[in-house]
């Protein structure tokens, strides 16, 4: 079941990343994309949790929501629009999908998960993979390392891993998943829509827009796509979650190659088959670590 919805959740993010590719490059804003991606999904739970008579917290849930908001959210999201500026997109790829490499020190660290030899070289090889498919277009490498925003750019993977780390480790207990992706929702939408009115960024929904369709539709992906987070998290941990990101790359090399045409290097079918490799066994090690910690 984890499996599962790890494979729908990574889907999710890459059919994301396509789409907010395609409207940035055809007018749309990115501060106004940002604040739809908010906006949206939190108005239709907004609906569903009206409808349910869910939407109270307490105080320890509403500390929790705020956190993950800003860090799963605002941070990583802003510092992706700025950093595009000054790093090749080739290069914040990479950037952005090294959360591994953070989730599991910090999941140490939080006492989320124990040490395991096996688990982190698994953790290795599927950062390895992801790092096969994208560095071999990376050009003049040498030459970004003098460049800061190279390092500033390491704090989205470090905040991606955080947020998940927390989200695991210091659930409140109470509440339902729907409330507290609302209520992280609620968070990042006031945050991003500050910051949409200081840099007028907006972008009208209109019917017949190419544009409008695709915001609509990444709407529904990152409403399902928030409360799949909560539902993961809950069930394996942050560090078997962090492999999302080896699932949505491999969602965007299928992507490339059926819908946009792209071929793809032997080295890209390697890398494709080792981060399977590193799931599926990551899974078996992930239910007999469950199945042992309730004996």
């Amino acid at each position: 079941m984890a499996l599962f919805l790890l494979i729908i959740l990574g889907v999710d993010w890459a059919s994301g990343y396509a789409i907010a590719g395609y409207c940035m490059t055809h007018g749309v804003n990115p501060y106004a994309y940002a604040f739809w991606q908010s906006f949206g999904p939190f108005l239709l739970l907004l609906i569903i949790q009206i409808l349910r008579r869910d939407l109270w917290l307490g105080k320890s849930g509403v500390v929790y929501a705020l956190l993950c908001g800003i860090f799963g959210i605002v941070i990583p999201n802003l510092l992706i629009y700025f950093a595009a500026k000054h790093i090749p997109s080739g290069l914040l790829t990479v950037l952005a999908n090294i959360a591994p490499i953070f989730t599991y020190p910090l999941a140490l660290i939080f006492r989320d998960e124990r040490f395991s030899f096996l688990r982190m070289g698994l953790i290795a090889l599927g950062i390895a993979g992801v790092a096969m498919i994208i560095l071999p277009s990376q050009h003049d490498l040498a030459l970004e390392l003098g460049n800061a925003w190279l390092y500033l750019a390491l704090l989205i993977p470090l905040s991606y891993a955080f947020s998940a780390v927390y989200l695991s480790r210091f659930h409140p207990g109470q509440g339902s998943v729907l409330n507290y992706a609302l209520w992280m929702l609620m968070v990042s939408t006031l945050c991003v829509s500050i910051l949409a009115v200081i840099n007028r960024g907006y972008y009208e929904l209109t019917l017949g827009d190419t544009n409008s369709l695709l915001i609509v539709l990444e709407i529904l992906l990152s409403t399902i796509g928030y409360v799949l987070l909560f539902f993961i998290l809950r069930m394996v941990g942050s560090v078997y979650y962090s492999l999302v990101n080896a699932v949505a790359v491999i969602t965007g090399v299928i992507y490339g190659y059926f819908i946009f045409g792209q071929q793809f290097s032997w080295l890209t079918i390697v890398a494709v088959i080792v981060i399977l490799f590193a799931i599926l066994v990551l899974t078996y090690t992930q239910k007999n670590w469950i199945a042992r910690s309730e004996v």
